[in-house]
């Protein structure tokens, strides 16, 4: 056996020396598997994370490629739990290294001159979080990028451990713009700009990778969407970045003329996460209602699953609720106010239906109705990341929470 062994990993070695110096992926169900002679973010993840199990030394050289040092921790990883000691990484491999940690993904977000929200979560509770997305830069309709770099953010995750994220979106003044979204990404010319401008920022200011958040596009920009991953991946692989998208929640690959843009399939391909942004069933443009259901969380993650990998998909948990005045659109409400709310006009409700509680009062002779989250309805919530194996939580935003949320998710979350 020991001379088998010997003789495979001697095959492997001469594979390796004669291995090309683009990525080696097979398709597998979808999934990209990983294997000697592959480069890019996801060997480069693959590596942190054999480091941090202990099948990889910690002062072995973190590359991107796929080499000796990594087949030998891949082999190691096979052999403990019984699975086929081939070297190639695909789901059962991913599976069992994120049953030892979860992705922690919060959004670091600056409304206003002087909104010191995010900084301060980061710095009292940026221990529990292990990817920052940096909400800075907003694309016009030329594929050009306006904002600067939240470089306090930046310094303070860093120092925390944290990963950092370059954010691109399409939100001005707190609405969001499909026009220009959709004009950077239907001219090749503006494509171009566009991912010329992301990669330039990317190399300045050392992002670890990028977030792309466009939201609202129009069906119609669906294969202009596809083209444009397809081309940043391929910038950023090489340069061992992540690619990280924000979706909206969707049951079905058609969705409706919000989220029909999105092609799961084709995202959960070249994306290294994706967060799905499973809240604002109800919004405050709309009728009251739970701003997270169970029954409707779970129909998000049933579609998502079967079409991206589960260990890519990090579940949306939303910061906020919606109080709807009777006749009137809802406003946010912040994670941290309600229960200043419930203090003021007496004690909030449990919709058993739904797991989430909901707060009725009266003021001015107005109804309210107040639906939100809280420590109970988040516990629920996470018990679906180990429920579907999924990679972990995005989080939105920081500063909206109180220390409630960060005691629940480190009870619940590994």
């Amino acid at each position: 056996m020991a001379s088998n062994l010997r003789l495979c990993l001697f095959v492997l070695a001469l594979v390796l020396i004669t291995a090309p110096a683009v990525p080696v992926l097979a398709e597998i169900g979808g999934e990209e598997k990983l294997m000697v002679g592959s480069r890019g973010s996801r060997v480069t993840e693959l590596q942190l994370m054999l480091q941090k199990a202990g099948f990889l030394p910690a002062e072995q050289k973190v590359s991107g490629y796929y080499g000796w040092a990594t087949l030998k921790a891949v082999v190691a990883l096979e052999r403990k739990y019984g699975l086929k000691a081939d070297g190639q990484v695909g789901r059962e491999e991913w599976n069992i290294l994120y049953g030892q940690s979860k992705v922690v993904l919060g959004y670091y977000a600056v409304d206003y001159p002087g909104d010191r929200l995010s900084h301060n979560s980061l710095l009292n509770f940026g221990w529990l979080v292990n990817q920052v997305a940096m909400f800075d830069f907003f694309v016009d309709s030329g594929g050009n990028l306006k904002g600067s770099p939240s470089t306090e953010g930046i310094k303070l995750a860093r120092k925390n451990g944290a990963g950092t994220l370059m954010v691109i979106h399409n939100i001005s003044a707190g609405i969001h713009d499909p026009h220009s979204a959709q004009g950077a990404l239907a001219v090749k010319s503006n494509r171009k700009n566009l991912i010329d401008n992301i990669v330039r920022q990317v190399d300045k200011y050392g992002y670890d990778g990028v977030n792309v958040d466009l939201e609202g596009l129009p069906p119609s920009s669906r294969e202009d969407f596809n083209a444009f991953l397809e081309q940043l991946s391929s910038h950023l692989k090489p340069r061992s970045k992540l690619l990280i998208l924000a979706v909206p929640a969707k049951t079905g690959d058609k969705g409706n003329n919000w989220s029909a843009a999105y092609d799961y399939r084709t995202i959960g391909r070249l994306a290294d996460y994706v967060a799905i942004m499973a809240y604002d069933e109800h919004w405050g443009g709309g009728p009251p209602g739970p701003v997270a259901s169970i029954p409707w969380v779970t129909g998000v993650l049933d579609y998502s699953v079967k079409v991206i990998p589960p260990h890519k998909i990090l579940m949306g948990v939303a910061c906020y609720g919606y109080d709807w005045p009777a006749g009137q659109k809802g406003k946010p409400v912040r994670w941290k106010d309600v229960p200043g709310l419930v203090g003021m006009y007496g004690s909030a409700g449990w919709d058993n239906s739904s797991s989430v509680p909901y707060l009725y009062y009266s003021k001015n002779g107005v109804k309210h109705q107040v639906w939100f989250e809280n420590r109970y309805s988040l516990a629920i919530k996470l018990g679906l990341v180990e429920k579907y194996g999924l990679g972990g939580i995005a989080i939105w935003r920081l500063g909206y929470e109180d220390s409630s949320f960060w005691e629940t998710l480190e009870r619940h979350l590994n």
